[in-house]
């Protein structure tokens, strides 16, 4: 890898490419105006496919050439590996990855290869004890990134990493963590994507799962829903425009899911794949999700 060369994944789960429809996408209430500056558009599904000098705005097929709905296990699976996971499973599953797809990730994931090339990968979240304990216990299933990270021997972060800035709250606020511990920071949706970014810069992959989306697509509000959108926008204003500092920023999904809140399934719908910076030239000819981790593994050598 070339000094310098670093790459962070800013993984959406559940956010597809929906119509600009205000009766049913949040994202075409919540217009984004910074984010919509960078990418030539709202977060919809009329955004045009661009590739100008450090920046990649497209949608990508998360369908896998399969009927049926797209789950996360396969979905995410896909990302982490390049393989069409649902191929392999003879279908979409999700949301956990059962033995076969955790079979999958162990003989290979892009944790492991950053890892097996001697270079620095982190999962940026925070985690809470409560999720220490469950997993020590057999308590608590891992999705696709968190069982990739371990295999890989990628420890999770906690509280004090929070508190020190080494790790960003998956809901973006803190919030979530202050529930339980409310002695913990607060910090604004703009201010935790300057601090991802910050934080990237001192690894070469940086992988941050934010798996809010997809549950505010099954069980929450359209309220809900355009209110993460409002977060979301202000978080990547910050962390993903080029800032000439070597970081390359990667934003893509599994499925689509929030941005249809007539129902609370997945849909078929396209992910956007959005990328900046030095490598973001790489992703232009990603058209599914099985074309995510070959260009990381080119951009990392590795």
């Amino acid at each position: 890898m070339k000094p310098g060369n670093r790459l962070l994944f800013i993984f959406l789960d559940g956010v597809g490419l929906g119509p600009d429809d205000p009766a049913s996408n949040p994202f075409a209430v919540e217009r984004t105006p910074q984010l919509a500056e960078l990418l030539g558009g709202p977060l919809v599904d009329t955004l045009q496919a661009r590739t100008l000098p450090g920046l990649t705005v497209k949608g990508i097929d998360a369908t896998l050439d399969t009927p049926g709905l797209p789950q996360s296990a396969t979905g995410q699976a896909s990302l982490l590996t390049g393989s069409n996971a649902a191929r392999v499973m003879g279908g979409h599953y999700g949301p956990w990855p059962g033995p076969t797809l955790r079979r999958m990730l162990d003989e290979g994931n892009l944790f492991s290869r950053v890892g097996g090339a001697g270079l620095s990968a982190i999962i940026a979240n925070a985690y809470p004890p409560g999720y220490f304990r469950a997993l020590e216990q057999g308590r608590s299933r891992t999705n696709a990134p968190v069982h990739a990270a371990l295999q890989a021997g990628v420890s999770l972060r906690g509280l004090a990493d929070f508190e020190a800035g080494d790790a960003v709250g998956a809901d973006l606020t803190g919030a979530l963590l202050r529930r339980s511990h409310p002695e913990l920071r607060s910090v604004s949706a703009a201010e935790t994507g300057s601090a991802l970014r910050q934080l990237a810069l001192r690894h070469d992959f940086t992988f941050f799962d934010f798996w809010l989306s997809d549950h505010v697509g099954h069980r929450g509000s359209f309220a809900d829903a355009a209110m993460l959108v409002r977060q979301l926008g202000e978080f990547l204003a910050e962390a993903l425009p080029d800032r000439n500092d070597g970081l390359t920023v990667l934003v893509t999904s599994d499925h689509g899911n929030l941005e249809d809140k007539t129902v609370r399934t997945h849909t078929r719908a396209p992910v956007p794949l959005l990328a900046s910076g030095p490598g973001a030239a790489g992703f232009a000819g990603v058209t599914d999700l099985t074309g995510v981790a070959p260009v990381i593994g080119r951009l990392l050598a590795v």
